[in-house]
Order: structure tokens, then sequence, then C-alpha cells
């Protein structure tokens, strides 16, 4: 029987009892998509999928979405995305994917609603994936501040001029993706509204935000980075032990998530990834 349990007050629960390469009635169904709203996370354990099997699973929580690179898809699976630590780019440098807090594919008019990832190699010890609820976050900001940035907007591309001045970690083929593409960019609220619940919460990819409407670059990254302090406290956080069988998802519209590089290089980390579809933020 399946059975959820809240891994801490504020953020993360824990779904045992189940193996969604079964089928989920629609009771079943709504009951995990409420209980990611409501925790922010969740954790489905003890999961043995193919990445057909693990899509599918995947599709219990809304539609997969394409990401913007499809070079980096499984072969005959597009929606699933392998996120590997020895990734590298074109030019041969290996690639730290998401070792910022951020949101997912900000620069998207539909972003996606929630990222879901499935363990298929890891390190020894390390390597965690942490998420923290922007929700709570937002709700423990001084009022002058949720004042100031209600209403703000940001606009997004594929790496934010400012990031790219301090040579920051970044794949330098998304770079060149947007200079040849030279994709307008796309406005997102700082402050979102979740549909499904009517909260609040902070909203961002401090990579993808050239800028805040009416600021300049560097100075919307020490806007940014101001929030992350005041509102990624460790009691509105969940950092994610991996474990073989695991099957992770979050609300990106109430999340930042970011992955933990301290584990052996030589060791793999090898998690899917499937996208699913959200609407346009407001």
């Amino acid at each position: 029987m399946m059975k959820i349990t809240k891994l801490s007050p504020n953020v993360g629960a824990e779904v045992t009892g189940i193996d969604l390469r079964q089928p989920v009635d629609e009771a079943t169904r709504r009951r995990l998509n409420e209980a990611v709203v409501e925790n922010v996370a969740l954790v489905v354990r003890d999961q043995s999928f193919t990445p057909e099997q693990f899509l599918a699973a995947a599709t219990l929580f809304g539609e997969p979405m394409e990401r913007d690179l499809k070079d980096y898809s499984l072969p005959g699976v597009p929606f699933v995305h392998p996120v590997s630590s020895h990734h590298k780019s074109k030019d041969g440098t290996r690639i730290k994917v998401g070792a910022r807090w951020h949101s997912d594919h900000t620069n998207h008019l539909y972003p996606p609603k929630y990222t879901v990832l499935y363990a298929v190699e890891l390190p020894e010890s390390g390597g965690n994936t942490n998420v923290a609820n922007t929700r709570a976050g937002y709700a423990a900001l001084p009022e002058d501040i949720k004042r100031r940035i209600d209403g703000m907007q940001t606009a997004n591309v594929i790496v934010g001029s400012a990031v790219r001045a301090q040579k920051a970690a970044f794949d330098s083929d998304r770079v060149k993706w947007q200079e040849r593409e030279k994709p307008e960019p796309v406005l997102q609220p700082l402050v979102r509204t979740n549909p499904d619940n009517g909260t609040k919460a902070l909203y961002f990819h401090p990579n993808k935000v050239e800028n805040i409407v009416g600021m300049g670059p560097e100075e919307s990254q020490s806007l940014l980075n101001d929030l992350l302090e005041r509102a990624v406290k460790p009691e509105f956080v969940y950092s994610h032990k991996w474990r073989m069988g695991d099957m992770f998802l979050w609300d990106n519209r109430s999340a930042l998530h970011k992955a933990g590089f301290d584990y052996d290089e030589n060791q793999h980390r090898l998690l899917h990834r499937v996208l699913i579809k959200g609407e346009r933020p407001h």
C-alpha cells in the first residue's frame, strides 16, 4: 500500500509501497501530484526503470517537454535527458551543470512545472541534490523587500552577460547556440504564483537572467544574490541523499535546486531527467 511520509517540516516527502511500472489509478495519480505541490519535493523509492518506463512514470505528473539542445537527449527516447558528471562540452571541457541555486528553463515562455530525476549510476558518497522551498523563503522575507520585488520581471536568456563576464562554469555549447539563434529574452516574474494553491514564491535562474527589467546586469545579479542569502535558509532546504531506485522530483514553481559536487570525479554520477510542461508564470 502506498505511503507518503514527510521528510522535514518545510520541504520533502517520501513515497513507499508503490511500483510505478504498474498501472496507476486516477486517485493515486492525483494524490502523488498533490504531494509534490504540498511538499515541494517528493522522492518515490525502490523503482526499477528502463528509460521508456521512466518516461511513462514521469507522465503521471504531466506532459513531458523537450530541452533546448536536443543532442543531449537519449537516442530513441527524446524526452529523457542524461545528466552525467562526465558530460563535456564540444571543446572537451568538463561541465558542472546546476552548481548554483536555480529553477529550470526560465528562458522558456512555458517553463517546466516539475523536474523529474531517476538514479542510474551513483558515486560511493556525495552528489546530493538540494531543493529549497522558495514559497517559505518568500514568506519569511521582510515586508519592505516583498513590496520592492513584487511585480519585478527578469529577462531570461541561455547564459546572461554578467555570468559570462565572471567566467563562471557554464556550458559553452549553450552560449554558442544562443549566439547563433539569437532568441528574444523571455520575461518572467521574479515572484510567481503557483496556480495549484495560490501561494507566492521566488522564481529565477541566476545564470539565465540577463537583467531585471529597469536594472543593469550587475545590479540584477546583486539583488538575486541578496535574495538567495535571505531566503535560502537551512530549515527551508532538503538535501536528497541518492539511493539506487530513487525517482526524485520537485515543483519548479515553488523551489530552487542545485547539485552537489562533493564526490570523486572518477566515479560516475548519472541521472535520467524528464521535464514536465508547465503553464506561463504569473
